[in-house]
């Protein structure tokens, strides 16, 4: 076939070994790029093999099974709400004067600074118990036992009547966000149809965060009017709501990950799950058929190389291609624990402050508002991951926010504790600015990118590798930045800044592209020598809408 010449031209040599051994195959492709029955299209894909099978398959995006799957993802997102709740609660509460009053501690210095990050501590502690979890129990057992640590830390700081008692509950609720966080965008982008995959991760991670998240922010500016503790316990008691819902119907609304039931050696299972949801019920489906075969060959790659036991974590560092995956997520989840939107997120009342904007009742409205653009921005991105691309996006998105942190610098800079209000305004709208491009190229991807570029056998393992290194990261920044803010002021975000600039030329140099292909077919990019040329390289097809790719041609990026 065509197809497989071209193919075998690109020059991986894995690949070539891997392609020479199938016949008739599959990749993803948008449903615009499938032209009408009977009729012929030259386009430009990433994955030959996927657009051939989904050309071949003829979806129908408005099927009963698109739809079930769709409300999947919907579901999955709840553990996204359980992450972006926190991520705003705090931030609400350290604007409170009742909670500050309650407990004696101050907006900034190192007491707020250790009950923000004891909660990164918990999730440091978590993160060695995550792969157990999800390669143990599956996808689903992985949400419910990180959903139950954060029932039992929300009742905990909900009912506590100590500064220890508080602290120790969002230490137990930082135990179950990583568990939470890796199950379900593993479970997305291994349930997702091809070729919305992309979407369907973006919109996890941004409906999940920012739901939580204004949730949270509008709670605690209803709640700040009580003139007692109720106002920031009230809080802390609708954080558990999410978790309890998941507890109690996610085996009965979720099927498990065929790719997890396939490791676990119940293929006939796993593959009926994806006839019914991939092939839309079509025993003959080219999609499933290729699914299938693409699995089979990484659950014997991952036992015969020893990758499938969940303590070993050595194998994430055991090749090439698995040293560039970890590195390229490490590099990812660092710096954005110390570009500034960790902080804005845990610390906008204390950035306000900093400019001399001091009112309580101000600073809950302004956080609130920021949640509104930011998730309406979010949105907007994750409508466009599968159109622009992975690496697209998280370039322009890391030069963006750092570009808009310049103004910031300048206004944090001049205001001296003293401010005007059009200069007040303005540094508002730059932390807006910021909020928005951050969401808009960066959120969408948070979730979906390091599960993509993860091979099935290590996914579980690498997630919770990546969450780990977040979590100690995070605890670093979340303890160190609200002594910088009391030390150091406005300086703080020329550090910041300065970080934008180093990510963005580190990025710039390992990022892969991984929309248009399988899971399976990203596993073949790390394998070739130079990953990001490779993830450009588009190859010219013809494709015939119910016969497939009738002729292709490689086209060098």
């Amino acid at each position: 076939m065509a197809y497989l010449e071209a193919a075998e031209a690109r020059g991986s040599d894995g690949e070539k070994s891997r392609e020479a051994a199938r016949s008739n195959n599959v990749p993803e492709l948008p449903d615009s790029t499938v032209p009408a029955i009977g009729a012929a299209k030259e386009v430009k894909v990433l994955s030959v093999e996927l657009t051939d099978a989904i050309a071949k398959d003829q979806p129908n995006y408005r099927s009963k099974r698109q739809i079930q799957l769709l409300l999947f993802m919907l579901f999955t997102t709840m553990n996204g709400c359980m992450s972006g709740y926190d991520g705003s609660v705090m931030s609400s509460v350290n604007a409170m004067n009742q909670f500050h009053d309650y407990f004696g501690v101050g907006k900034v210095g190192p007491q707020i600074g250790l009950i923000m990050a004891i909660y990164t501590a918990g999730q440091i502690v978590g993160s060695f118990f995550t792969g157990f979890a999800l390669d143990t129990f599956g996808r689903r057992g992985g949400m419910v036992s990180g959903s139950l640590f954060i029932i039992v830390g929300a009742i905990v700081q909900s009912t506590s009547t100590s500064l220890a008692a508080f602290i120790a509950g969002r230490f137990i609720v930082g135990l179950g966000v990583p568990v939470v966080q890796t199950a379900a965008p593993t479970y997305i982008v291994e349930m997702a149809y091809p070729t919305w995959r992309g979407m369907a991760g973006g919109f996890y991670n941004v409906l999940g965060w920012y739901i939580g998240s204004n949730i949270a922010s509008w709670s605690c500016y209803g709640t700040a009017n009580i003139p007692n503790d109720w106002s920031w316990r009230i809080p802390h008691i609708l954080q558990a709501v999410p978790a309890v819902f998941m507890v109690v119907l996610v085996y009965f609304v979720l099927p498990e990950s065929p790719r997890w039931l396939w490791q676990k050696g119940k293929p006939d299972k796993a593959r009926a799950i994806l006839v019914k949801y991939h092939g839309n019920g079509r025993e003959d489906s080219a999609l499933v058929a290729l699914e299938c075969q693409e699995i089979q060959q990484s659950v014997e790659y991952g036992e015969e190389h020893d990758t499938t036991k969940w303590y070993n974590y050595k194998i994430l560092f055991s090749t090439r291609a698995n040293i560039y995956r970890m590195y390229l997520i490490f590099l990812l989840v660092v710096f954005m624990q110390f570009t500034g939107g960790a902080v804005i997120s845990y610390y906008l009342p204390s950035m306000m402050e900093t400019v001399g904007m001091t009112d309580s009742k101000q600073q809950l409205l302004v956080n609130a508002l920021n949640n509104i653009f930011s998730f309406v921005a979010g949105l907007a991105g994750a409508t466009q991951v599968d159109r622009w691309g992975r690496r697209p996006l998280m370039l322009w998105g890391i030069f963006l926010s750092g570009l808009v942190y310049i103004p910031i610098n300048v206004l944090g800079g001049l205001a001296g504790g003293n401010i005007s209000t059009a200069s007040g305004y303005a540094f508002i709208a730059m932390l807006y600015c910021y909020g928005m491009a951050s969401s808009f190229c960066i959120t969408p991807l948070q979730a979906l990118y390091p599960a993509e570029i993860l091979p099935n056998d290590i996914r579980a393992k690498g997630i919770a590798a990546d969450k780990f290194v977040a979590a100690i990261f995070s605890f670093i920044n979340l303890y160190l930045t609200p002594i910088a803010l009391k030390n150091i002021g406005w300086k703080a975000y020329t550090i910041f800044l300065v970080l934008h600039v180093v990510h963005w030329f580190m990025m710039y140099q390992v990022t892969v592209e991984t929309k248009g292909r399988s899971l399976e077919e990203i596993e073949e990019i790390f394998n070739d020598r130079r990953p990001v040329k490779r993830s450009k390289q588009f190859t010219k097809v013809v494709v015939s809408s119910g016969v497939g790719v009738k002729a292709a041609e490689d086209e060098q990026p």
